[in-house]
């Protein structure tokens, strides 16, 4: 515990000295912008005094320091029109193919997540999918600007690659300005981009989170998931979030979800967690919010950023959750690291 706890504290002050201000998004106000930072319509944030209780009562467990996971199949190079598979790679890394298109989310292949590549939560598990076996990359999601979901050592390397479409949430390109990606897409939450050449549309759709590469940074730029619209069904991304009102409203405009992404780690210690990560419990009532014909649960055992569950509790809670609310396990999914699944 005391190992866990003294490397969050020693990155959290690393990061402190390490993060630069960075471009502040200029923008008309909205319901989540007021002109300088971005927010949460509903209740998120934290005092400072806050989260001094959280550092001053965190009750971390120890993780392995390593976990072998069994070899999984590599996926195929795409999936014909009309299909659709999934394939969990490691934390909020997915990889989503449908309609000969191969689609990334929050990319991270990265030893560590954080301001260097010595600083910050170590993987405990190898991401699922070798990058020499991740076939063409066609689009990249990113959520938000966190360490764990934006990892500039992996876009440089998908970049060099592949060179994919990136699709970011407003004042996130600042980050990538230095990367060498071509195309970029900056969205608000609602607004949808249909690339020319094919069936889908990207809608940027709201979360509950927050955003920052460092205290000076805190909330300048926009965070969100995403719903993927084919002739075949949609997609929802979750994203990094809590539980909120968004959900029912994502789930009226999007009435026929194939497949929800939804996160399920993290969670504890939930006073202080309920605001930014869902809980197991809260992911199953997305599920149904939603109609979701499959769910799968992404945003757990990879990285002990904050460990104060068990690197495998989300699994307990959430057959938990779905015996609560009478919902068969085969509807929501926990793949193994590497593990694709196609979805009728």
């Amino acid at each position: 515990m005391k190992k866990n706890l003294n490397t969050l504290l020693f990155s959290i002050l690393a990061a402190i000295y390490l993060s630069a201000c960075g471009a502040a998004y200029k923008g008309p106000v909205s319901d989540h912008f007021d002109g300088s930072e971005f927010y949460n319509p509903e209740p998120s944030g934290h005092s400072f005094t806050d989260m001094l209780k959280w550092f001053w009562e965190m009750d971390t467990v120890d993780w392995p320091d390593q976990i072998e996971d069994p070899e999984q199949p590599a996926p195929p190079e795409k999936v014909g029109k009309g299909d659709l598979r999934v394939t969990f790679i490691n934390h909020a890394t997915l990889l989503i193919q449908m309609d000969n298109l191969n689609i990334l989310t929050d990319p991270v292949w990265s030893k560590r997540v954080g301001p260097t590549s010595w600083l910050g939560p170590e993987r405990v598990r190898a991401p699922g999918v070798p990058m020499e076996n991740l076939p063409r990359i066609d689009y990249v999601l990113i959520s938000h600007d966190h360490y764990d979901h934006l990892d500039k050592p992996t876009i440089e390397k998908l970049v060099r690659r592949d060179s994919p479409v990136f699709l970011v949430g407003l004042g996130v390109s600042s980050h990538l300005d230095d990367e060498g990606i071509s195309h970029i897409e900056e969205m608000d939450w609602w607004q949808s981009f249909t690339p020319g050449d094919t069936d889908l549309t990207f809608t940027f759709v709201p979360a509950r989170h927050q955003s920052g590469r460092g205290p000076f940074s805190e909330n300048a730029t926009l965070w969100g998931g995403y719903v993927i619209e084919s002739p075949g069904g949609q997609v929802y991304y979750a994203g990094d979030t809590a539980f909120g009102k968004f959900v029912r409203d994502i789930g009226r405009r999007f009435t026929r979800i194939k497949l929800a992404i939804l996160p399920i780690g993290s969670y504890e210690a939930r006073w202080f967690m309920k605001n930014q990560h869902m809980n197991p419990d809260d992911a199953v009532q997305a599920h149904m919010i939603l109609k979701a014909a499959q769910s799968v649960g992404m945003h757990f055992g990879t990285f002990a950023e904050h460990p104060e569950q068990t690197v495998d509790q989300h699994e307990h809670d959430l057959a938990d959750a779905l015996k609560k609310y009478n919902i068969p396990r085969s509807e929501f999914r926990v793949l193994q690291f590497g593990e694709g699944i196609f979805l009728k």
